[in-house]
């Protein structure tokens, strides 16, 4: 099945969601290097371009150090009422700042400095300071911690040195946060400078690089040899584990974020413990607000579709962005799993996260439209791996249990090869269903099972959404 038919199977669910607010217990997050925050037409498509992602969190690359007072008016007219910009520190910014805009409270925030990075107060070897903002998402029962980065441009040797030191400095500010937040939801973005696709890397440095600024101090805590293979700094050296996310272009195979060049330069990373339930590079000239076959990945917006020439006026890069789930801590809970399973339905609202093993599943959402029956959208079912017994690449049975004023089904789903489905739920066409909980409670049919019959989770009510 492809991804295409994995988030919106159908028009169906389209009309559904069309109109509907995205559920507390999932976030969308975007990065998005503005090239500045401008004025007039500018300024203008920025905005469009921001409403149209409709996301809750966006991480903002290259706000111009002089434009450090438009960021509240620019976050107000699109509708989020928490910002944070980054320090300036050192002197190799470029008179160019980090920032964070946020529909739900930023509780805390901190600008990294190198020299709060590294220990040293000398140190002064990265560009702009990481951005660190910590988000009270609704009903979630861990906060949202978002990071992000604008590291060093072009190609050079030394140019890589320069990046590799800084995303030295992002493993450190994100293990610190970690190790005081161990069980936190972490979500990484910005602008790399560099495209995964040019792999692999591994240029070693045994000493300083010629051409470095003359202001340029390397923190006393970092050894030689440097490594240069930026994405592993964050994915598996020093065991961060993030996941960069799949994104492409709208119904395309292209990843470029940078259209001038074609490269992918912007990305956004989670930790492995959040789901993604999709992901786009939002570039208009690719938005025609619908989900055309067979190619690429789409992602539901607001409003109506933008100009063609929309990105290109306000920036010189696209932007990404992706849905996650984090798991509620609220809702009614009733008994009834096997004893030993490991599988979690959402504990409230309209979307969370649950596994058997190390299978993972996330429940996109209920919704009842005026004209359009209510449906339950399984966005993606992914198994993975599991730990404890051979698992075939499907499950052999996977059943949803509804039931809803008097209303029982049982609904059979399958995964594919790739271990990926979608299931999609009618329910009565009855707008008397707003607000009302439908009980729910999914079941495992695997003979390979520790158990040799599978699992079943504890009930949960999920509420029916307008």
């Amino acid at each position: 099945m492809s991804r295409h038919t994995l988030l919106f199977a159908s028009a169906l669910v389209l009309a559904a969601l069309s109109g509907a607010a995205l559920a507390t217990e999932t976030v969308r997050v975007a990065t998005y290097n503005i090239q500045s925050v401008g004025s007039g037409t500018e300024l203008t498509a920025l905005t469009s371009v921001i409403n149209r992602m409709a996301a809750d969190v966006v991480l903002l690359q290259e706000v111009q150090s002089n434009e450090t007072a438009q960021v509240g008016p620019l976050a107000s007219a699109c509708g989020y009422p928490w910002y944070v910009v980054a320090n300036t520190s050192g002197t190799l910014s470029g008179a160019l700042k980090n920032a964070v805009l946020s529909r739900y409270p930023i509780t805390s925030s901190v600008s990294w400095s190198a020299a709060m990075a590294s220990g040293d107060p000398a140190a002064n070897d990265i560009c702009r300071d990481i951005l660190q903002a910590e988000i009270a998402v609704p009903e979630a029962c861990e906060p949202l911690a978002v990071f992000t980065v604008h590291l060093k441009a072009s190609s050079s040797s030394t140019d890589k040195f320069r990046r590799a030191v800084e995303l030295i400095r992002v493993r450190q500010v994100i293990e610190a946060y970690l190790l005081a937040h161990p069980s936190a939801c972490v979500v990484f973005g910005g602008d790399m400078n560099e495209d995964i696709g040019d792999g692999p890397f591994g240029q070693t440095f045994t000493s300083l690089p010629g051409g470095l600024p003359a202001s340029y101090q390397l923190g006393s805590d970092i050894s030689f040899p440097v490594l240069y293979d930026p994405f592993n700094y964050v994915t598996t050296i020093g065991g961060l584990g993030l996941l960069p996310v799949d994104a492409t272009q709208e119904d395309s195979l292209a990843y470029a974020t940078r259209a001038a060049s074609g490269r992918r330069l912007d990305y956004v990373f989670q930790r492995a413990s959040v789901l993604a339930l999709g992901d786009e590079v939002y570039a208009s000239p690719q938005d025609n607000g619908l989900d055309d076959a067979p190619l690429g990945y789409f992602l539901r917006k607001g409003g109506a579709p933008l100009a063609s020439g929309a990105s290109a006026l306000a920036s010189d890069h696209y932007s990404v962005y992706a849905d996650f789930l984090l798991e509620s801590c609220t809702g009614v809970r009733y008994g009834g799993g096997y004893p030993g399973d490991h599988m979690l339905m959402p504990r409230a609202g309209i979307a969370g996260t649950g596994s058997i093993g190390d299978a993972l599943f996330g429940l996109r959402g209920l919704y009842a439209a005026p004209n359009a029956p209510c449906v339950l959208v399984l966005g993606r079912a992914r198994m993975l791996p599991p730990t404890g017994y051979p698992l075939d690449p499907y499950v052999p049975g996977a059943y949803l249990h509804v039931q809803l004023a008097g209303m029982i089904g049982l609904f059979t789903l399958f995964t594919d090869a790739a271990g990926e489905v979608i299931l999609n739920v009618p329910l009565p066409n009855d707008p008397a269903f707003i607000g009302q909980m439908v009980n729910t409670q999914w079941f495992i049919s695997d003979v390979n099972g520790p158990n040799g019959v599978g699992a079943m989770t504890d009930a949960y009510e999920l509420a029916i959404q307008p």
